[in-house]
């Protein structure tokens, strides 16, 4: 059926995960071959069925692999369709899925889902229409114009090619093109889709000194440059970013901007649109179906210069990358939560070194990762003129509770908050509701109770009187004495925003109040137009406040900022610390930060505006006690229809990752989810290699598909509680 020198495809069925990562190979017929190429979705058989594939490679019949599978090239059975010739992703693309798979333990499948959106895999996109570009007629003397129409005139004159309808018609200059087609200034030039390009100077040799250049090396050879830590504040790093990008594409590259919320991407892409700026497309969740098969069509006709998005658009199909941009770095919400789990800044790095391309991590508090990896001249470190932020007070609030003030404000709150209202202010209360968990204080001194093996916060059972680590599963009983003052005032603690609401509201009756946390997250549109208007001056809310960067307060009040140090987690401060920087950097004139250990490092950090001697506390911390950066985790994960289940395939898993050689706190419970309970374990190693094959070693450990059970393996876990 098939020769030695005919072609044959490696097809990626898009079935159960039993094949995920075994491609099959099939004959390309020859009235297919023009059309076959990496990338593109074709129709296969399989047994008596006919299954849908992606293409993953092309070569001789004779050399084709079908991932171990006995057969001879005769046995070899043809693609029977390739429905539209159009790739959904490039080779340099499917590289990168390829690194991704092998460094989150996932499928090849699960990590090249990630290239192509679910609603084009149901329904792939037609090749690109005809576009119509609008072109000035050069014969026309620019005559009886008004402004707007000689405007627009302009813009076509610098470029040659022509510009599209649809760019002209965003930009509102509709009406301005209709005028001049009517005067025969300009004419509609229906050519291929994304056909022109707009004229743009093309590359500079050498080029390479600032942010949207390529160096090349010895050889010839285009090089990724060294990446870049950008610190500063938001609005610093928003302008930083839009020069970096107009160089880039300037230099006839293309950029992709990443951001950690629907509403910050969309706040950059609005910072780089203009007129006569680049061709900007936002892509994320928040667009409909139809939006993004629209979004992802024209990306893969190369009709835009920058895609600003959340982590999804980092497997943008652009083919020029200049510059990838992963804004607020230090996000948990970078880390996916379903296979494959991969984490944004990695990625970007990862796509970075394949493209070439320059990689730009922003922060306003960089994570621990990216801090060392500066210090160590793995990132150049870019530090942004902070050019004075607000003036920050601590408040201690055992102080205040030895005056006999115990309630949610202190005084010195509650007097902020009066003079900047009185003086026409508006103001933001923050209340830590994210990662809340119930633990031991002491009203003394402030002590939290940590686990004495990982030194993590540990939560408290009221009704069992017990302390439980999430880390190394120990269940101990809960003191009765501070460890570290011996007093007894060992209480837990923590308001919510329903609580300072009414608080707030009996405090400042005569203002408008609004609560800004997840129950009321539909109406934050509302409540952000009428606090820039000026109706609205005084809210109470969650993380949330930040959405957007829309909030403009003079005066951020922080009600509970020892919260984030309560989590049972290692990266407990430095959560905080970002979380404060995060909230103080908001505040326009004045900030202030209710505390109970005012002493801690990060509140001292805060107050002080002097976050590096924290920084370098913290890795000497981490390095003491085996953490990130200097070893690498992983978290296995046994769920079953009940404990002892989940309880017994944890410890096989924990018995195998402990055979190979790598050390292993727990099996700790976990928090069940779906009706189903959960039994975790962390793998800590200084090697990663050998922290994967140990990894691997747990998750091969797993029950057999009927049994109900199941082991999920996570590289790099960002929450650990």
């Amino acid at each position: 059926m098939s020769g030695g020198n005919e072609a044959c495809a490696q097809v990626l069925l898009d079935r159960a995960a039993g094949i995920a990562d075994r491609p099959l190979t099939y004959r390309v017929p020859p009235a297919l071959a023009h059309r076959a190429a990496v990338g593109v979705r074709a129709l296969v058989p399989l047994g008596s069925r006919t299954a849908t594939g992606l293409i993953l490679s092309l070569g001789p019949c004779a050399a084709a692999d079908d991932g171990g599978a006995s057969r001879t090239p005769t046995e070899v059975r043809d693609l029977l369709d390739i429905p539209e010739p159009l790739p959904l992703f490039s080779p340099a693309l499917l590289r990168l899925a390829r690194r991704v798979a092998e460094e989150t333990l996932s499928t090849l499948l699960d990590a090249v889902r990630c290239l192509v959106p679910p609603e084009l895999l149901r329904r792939p996109p037609t090749a690109p229409r005809a576009e119509r570009r609008i072109v000035r007629v050069q014969e026309y003397a620019a005559r009886g114009v008004g402004r707007r129409q000689r405007a627009v005139l302009e813009r076509l004159g610098a470029a040659p090619g022509g510009v599209p309808l649809g760019d002209l018609v965003r930009t509102g200059d509709g009406p301005a093109v209709r005028r001049l087609m009517r005067l025969g200034a300009v004419r509609v030039d229906a050519g291929a889709h994304g056909a022109a390009e707009p004229d743009r100077p093309p590359p500079t040799p050498g080029a390479h000194h600032g942010v949207g250049g390529i160096p090349r090396d010895p050889a010839g050879e285009t090089v990724a440059p060294p990446p870049v830590l950008l610190w500063g504040a938001p609005e610093a790093r928003v302008r930083w970013i839009t020069d970096a990008v107009h160089r880039a594409v300037a230099r006839g590259g293309q950029a992709l901007v990443i951001a950690p919320a629907v509403e910050l991407a969309e706040h950059m892409a609005r910072a780089l649109s203009g007129p006569h700026g680049p061709r900007v497309v936002a892509y994320h969740s928040a667009l409909r179906a139809s939006a993004r098969r629209e979004v992802w069509r024209r990306l893969l006709a190369q009709d835009a210069d920058v895609v600003c998005g959340t982590r999804s658009a980092l497997f943008a199909p652009l083919a020029r990358v200049r510059l990838v941009v992963v804004d607020d770095e230090q996000d948990p919400s970078y880390k996916a939560d379903r296979a494959p789990r991969y984490h944004a800044r990695q990625v970007a790095l990862e796509r970075g070194a394949l493209e070439p391309a320059q990689v730009v991590l922003g922060a306003s508090a960089p994570s621990l990762e990216a801090y060392a990896a500066a210090a160590a001249n793995t990132l150049r470190l870019v530090r942004l003129d902070p050019r004075g932020g607000p003036r920050i007070e601590i408040v201690d609030m055992r102080r205040e509770h030895i005056r006999g003030r115990s309630g949610v404000l202190s005084p010195p709150l509650v007097g902020a908050v009066r003079r900047h209202l009185r003086a026409g202010g508006r103001v933001a209360l923050f209340v830590n509701r994210v990662g809340y968990a119930r633990v031991l204080v002491c009203g003394e001194c402030g002590t939290i109770i940590r686990c004495r093996h990982c030194l993590v916060p540990v939560p408290f059972d009221r009704e069992t009187g017990t302390v439980r680590c999430h880390l190394c599963g120990r269940v101990e009983a809960a003191p009765g004495v501070c460890p570290r003052c011996k007093g007894v005032a060992l209480r837990w603690a923590g308001p919510g925003t329903k609580r300072v609401e009414e608080v707030v509201a009996k405090v400042f009756p005569e203002f408008r109040l609004a609560r800004v946390d997840r129950e009321t997250a539909a109406g934050f549109d509302r409540v952000a137009g009428e606090f820039a208007a000026g109706r609205l001056r005084l809210v109470v809310g969650t993380q949330l406040l930040l959405r957007g960067r829309r909030l403009r307060p003079s005066l951020v009040g922080v009600i509970d900022a020892d919260a984030p140090l309560y989590r049972p987690d290692f990266r407990a401060a430095e959560r905080a610390f970002q979380q404060l920087s995060a909230m103080t950097t908001l505040a326009g004139a004045e900030a202030v930060v209710q505390s109970r250990i005012p002493d801690h490092p990060v509140l001292r950090a805060i107050g002080a505006a002097r976050p590096q001697p924290w920084y370098d506390e913290e890795l000497r911390a981490r390095r003491e006690f085996g953490y990130p950066p200097y070893t690498h985790l992983a978290r296995v994960t046994a769920s079953a229809a009940d404990a002892a289940a989940a309880a017994s395939l944890a410890e096989r898993a924990a018995a195998a990752a402990r055979s190979a050689g790598v050390e292993v706190l727990g099996p700790a419970a976990a928090p069940p989810g779906a009706h189903r309970a959960r039994v975790q374990c962390l793998l800590r190693a200084e090697a990663r290699d050998v922290l994967r094959a140990a990894a691997l070693s747990a998750a091969r450990a797993g029950p057999r598909r009927r049994t109900g059970g199941r082991i999920i393996v996570e590289m790099d876990p960002e929450e650990i509680d």
